[in-house]
């Protein structure tokens, strides 16, 4: 009886070790998974910034009727009582759905504040848009980014904003 004591314990220690270096090699390895997404997360999100793979949103003060775009940049000035601007969105196949949102958010020492969200209907055969008098009311930086539907971003861009 002493034996089959001896060898239960054996065994019974043998497999509890065998579970925790499973388990601790499963955490570590999980651990630099973690790390390497943040890190691949961080550098899609710089990469992201105006284009995502390769469509594009960038800024200008208007769309004229002609189809011009006017005072391209990524800084635009506004009076204290708030002014607006034009998001052009270009895409390198169509765009595929028939409506799509635009978000506006703030960022500022204390994170990322959504400003707005606005849905707009778009042509899915299309690949070129404007998103029209985008308003501001604050100075600062801001990320406009245009999502479909389903939550997945299009492309996003940054762009500054200062008073007069």
């Amino acid at each position: 009886m002493t034996n089959f004591t001896n060898r239960f314990g054996f065994i019974f220690a043998l497999f509890v070790s065998v579970i925790i270096l499973f388990a601790c090699g499963d955490k570590k390895e999980s651990e630099v998974k973690k790390e390497n997404t943040k890190e691949e997360t961080t550098t899609t999100t710089k990469e992201n910034t105006k284009t995502s793979g390769s469509n594009q949103l960038y800024f200008v003060e208007e769309y004229s009727k002609e189809g011009e775009e006017i005072g391209k940049s990524e800084k635009f000035y506004i009076n204290n009582k708030g002014g607006y601007i034009t998001a052009m969105l270009r895409t390198s196949e169509p765009i595929g759905v028939g409506a799509v949102d635009v978000r506006l958010e703030r960022e500022s020492l204390e994170g990322t504040e959504i400003i707005d969200t606005k849905p707009y209907d778009v042509f899915p055969e299309k690949s070129y848009f404007f998103f029209d008098k985008i308003t501001f009311y604050k100075s600062g930086d801001y990320k406009v980014t245009v999502f479909k539907k389903d939550g997945s971003p299009i492309a996003s861009g940054n762009v500054r904003i200062d008073f007069k």
